[in-house]
């Protein structure tokens, strides 16, 4: 699951369609024999496979790393074995080169040299500010700063500032451009400062919480054309008062990148029957961070596809092809999964059906979280395109019927359905939790323990086999130091609730599979390829802020 700033594969214009009146559903479906076939043991089997992957690429799978390739390579000798046509599809990840420290001084009113930080500084108090990733080389001199018109210091309630290009006055064409963080992505704001005619961009920490207050190491979309820099709140709230003193402030700014081109695999494989006019997708991401193996982030998700793919081969092909994706890249910016779905001919996207995304499935303090496809509870600017909200009702309606509840959470950018609904494909999944505490409301449905992260081992080290299959992260124990029998007993009532969290998503996800790649007419027909002519009209940006 991806954290940080969206970051653009390819030039493409994403929209976030509003949902229309569906279809009446087609009957229902019986997926108990695939049920019955996909097990958690075949899962957990693949979870292992990878943790001794990662064992031997130095405890990671990230994609620039070894332990990607030979996941890639693991996935698809398993599909070649089970009798799929497999091949790899390369996206171009470029490798940014900092060739040296950048620059930030204020010319005027007060001459001051900023401390300048690394990608290895992201957030500390000792630096001022930090080059964006993939921002090139590039030198300005004296130039002056012109902030956006919605800048809010305090901003208890979120700035907006630079999230539509309205924000950037007149005065920001051959200007710096000042921004401040909050609402919207990163890669929003950099987006329109160029529209604007910014020739720079300083992006200040929004400063409403401690938490946000330090420079950043953020990505900018490749080959971002400007020098930007991610500075701490204090230099942002100096340049914006200066500036509304009536002071012109002007800067020296410089970055020193290069972007050099780098290919990795992105694996994929469909059913040799089926209807190729009724394409099921499904996606997972087969990248972990760098910091740890990613067994359940998301070797849940790409273990779950794999035993999905070997056990459909002894079930049968249903009417309509299924096509079984493994995206690298999603944790620097789902950039695999963007590349791929940009580079969809438009007959290809009016040939598939929806798209269904398995990120994070076997999470130790589970949620049974659904994506809001329809936008009924989060606003229709925030619904999937026409077509989603009825995958998000066979999910969550398999659930209600075995009288489990869930709950459903926004389209918020951060994992690799984003670049099917860019190009007008339905699009849903559930999702088994991350870096969220625990409410007292989700231990009353769920279980669990109250205050503890969904996933306590999310983006770390502990992201391993032992943790899903044997034993609770050693953070819960941590989080209840202070009483060590309250801590122990909230360890212990999470002994095995991965492999429950893995129990109850495989089934719905079987079951929600069954249920598209069986049915005759699920969506309107030409419903995608009108999805994907609003969705050329739109340029919103979901991604991280």
């Amino acid at each position: 699951m991806h954290r940080v700033g969206l970051v653009g594969a390819a030039v493409i214009i994403v929209a976030l369609v509003g949902a229309s009146p569906a279809a009446a559903a087609p009957p229902d479906v019986d997926s108990s024999r695939l049920e019955r076939l996909v097990t958690v043991d075949g899962i957990t089997d693949h979870q292992r496979a990878l943790q001794r992957i990662a064992d031997r690429n130095g405890g990671t799978r990230a994609t620039r790393t070894p332990g990607y390739t030979a996941s890639a390579a693991y996935v698809k000798a398993t599909l070649e074995r089970a009798g799929y046509n497999v091949h790899y599809e390369m996206f171009n990840m470029p490798e940014w080169h900092e060739n040296a420290a950048p620059a930030l001084r204020q010319v005027s009113p007060t001459g001051r040299a900023y401390v300048a930080g690394g990608a290895g500084d992201d957030d500390s108090p000792s630096v001022d500010f930090i080059a964006f990733e993939h921002t090139p080389t590039k030198a300005l001199t004296n130039v002056k700063v012109v902030p956006t018109d919605d800048v809010v210091i305090p901003s208890p309630g979120g700035s907006t500032s630079g999230c539509e290009l309205s924000d950037f006055p007149a005065a920001t064409s051959g200007a710096v451009s000042l921004i401040q963080r909050g609402t919207c992505s990163f890669t929003s704001k950099l987006e329109n400062a160029v529209q604007a005619g910014a020739i720079g961009v300083i992006l200040f920490n929004e400063g409403d919480t401690a938490a946000r207050s330090n420079a950043l190491f953020r990505a900018a979309p490749f080959d971002y054309p400007l020098p930007a820099v991610a500075s701490s709140f204090a230099v942002g709230q100096e340049l914006y008062n200066a500036y509304k003193a009536g002071q012109n402030p002007t800067v020296d700014l410089a970055t020193n990148g290069v972007d050099e081109q780098r290919l990795y695999p992105n694996v994929v494989a469909e059913t040799k029957r089926g209807d190729a006019n009724h394409m099921v997708l499904l996606g997972a991401h087969l990248d972990s961070v760098t910091a740890g193996p990613g067994i359940n982030d998301d070797g849940s998700g790409t273990a779950f596809q794999l035993e999905l793919a070997e056990q459909l081969a002894k079930a049968g092909t249903p009417r309509n092809k299924i096509r079984f994706l493994w995206f690298g890249g999603e944790e620097d910016g789902l950039v695999g999964s963007q590349y791929y779905a940009a580079h969809l001919s438009d007959r290809e996207v009016a040939r598939t059906d929806m798209m269904l995304d398995t990120d994070m499935i076997s999470s130790p303090n589970f949620a049974r979280l659904v994506y809001d496809g329809d936008g009924s509870t989060f606003g229709s600017e925030n619904a999937g395109p026409e077509g989603s909200g009825l995958i998000e009702r066979v999910l969550t309606g398999y659930w209600a019927k075995r009288g489990m509840v869930s709950e459903p959470i926004p389209f918020d950018g951060r994992s690799d359905y984003v670049g099917f609904i860019n190009r007008g494909i339905p699009a849903g999944g559930v999702f088994a939790g991350a870096e969220a505490p625990k409410t007292a409301e989700q231990v009353a449905k769920y279980g669990g323990v109250l205050g503890e992260q969904l996933d306590p081992c999310y983006h770390e080290d502990c992201d391993t086999y032992t943790t899903v299959t044997k034993q609770p992260p050693a953070s819960t124990m941590e989080t209840y130091a202070a009483n060590p029998a309250l801590a122990q007993q909230q360890a212990n009532s999470l002994r095995g609730n991965a492999l429950r969290s893995l129990y109850q998503f495989k089934n719905t996800l079987v079951h929600a599979v069954w249920y598209f790649a069986s049915a005759k007419n699920a969506f309107p027909p030409k419903v995608n390829a009108a999805n994907a002519k609003k969705a050329a009209t739109s340029h919103e940006r979901p991604g991280d802020r």
